[in-house]
């Protein structure tokens, strides 16, 4: 079956995946968005209980914002791959990175008191370890789990059987798709682009920007 889904626009793009049973959620943005989120889960017709699982694609706070309110809500799960847990919990997306990122855009300091205000999170412990290419058919959706290392050390993403890719911060696609301004590791990051070049991929969904054709891996990607 061709999985559904719908994008909600809360300060990222977070995606929903209905299942047989219930909804999987794809990040969640920051917790000053909280109402967006609420709101946009409601349009889908995720109603209260109906959230079974929330899949973090690594531990920075405009993904993990609302995390705690949906397990309160819903009673949902939270999952992330292990080496974003210890990042989670300690509320410090840095300890999954290296000491110098390859690369970190001069922005990022210009723009930190956005980032203070992004990195309010309620602590919290995760409920599921992730492994590469598990499957989230327990949960009533037919996709699996990738990790995507580049980004930071544990990023996913989750792919589904029809071949739409959410990817978390691999990539951005604003004017064109190109790898996210913030790289951990470089070559790792370039690895996860050719590991998908193999995968039966169709459409790529990042958190930040537009959907674009996976045919764009072909191309050369701006760094």
């Amino acid at each position: 079956m061709t999985q559904q889904f719908c994008r909600i626009r809360a300060g990222i793009h977070c995606y929903l995946l209905r299942g047989r049973d219930g909804f999987v959620l794809i990040d969640t943005g920051p917790k000053m968005s909280r109402r967006r989120l609420l709101r946009g889960l409601e349009q889908a017709g995720c109603g209260v209980g109906d959230l079974r699982l929330v899949v973090v694609t690594h531990a920075d706070a405009d993904h993990i914002g609302n995390c705690v309110l949906l397990r309160e809500i819903h009673g949902a799960r939270i999952a992330a791959h292990e080496l974003e847990a210890r990042a989670i919990e300690t509320k410090d997306a840095f300890t999954n990175r290296g000491e110098t990122p390859d690369r970190i855009p001069w922005s990022f300091g210009a723009l930190a008191p956005l980032g203070a205000l992004l990195a309010r999170t309620d602590p919290f412990v995760v409920d599921l370890l992730l492994e590469d290419e598990q499957s989230l058919a327990g949960y009533g959706v037919d996709a699996s789990v990738l990790h995507l290392p580049g980004h930071s050390k544990g990023s996913l993403g989750v792919l589904t059987r029809g071949g739409d890719l959410f990817c978390g911060d691999l990539f951005w696609s604003y004017r064109r798709p190109k790898l996210h301004p913030l790289i951990d590791d470089l070559a790792a990051a370039r690895r996860s682009v050719q590991r998908l070049k193999g995968l039966p991929v169709t459409t790529i969904h990042p958190a930040h920007g537009k959907p674009f054709s996976a045919s764009m891996l072909d191309q050369e990607l701006p760094a």
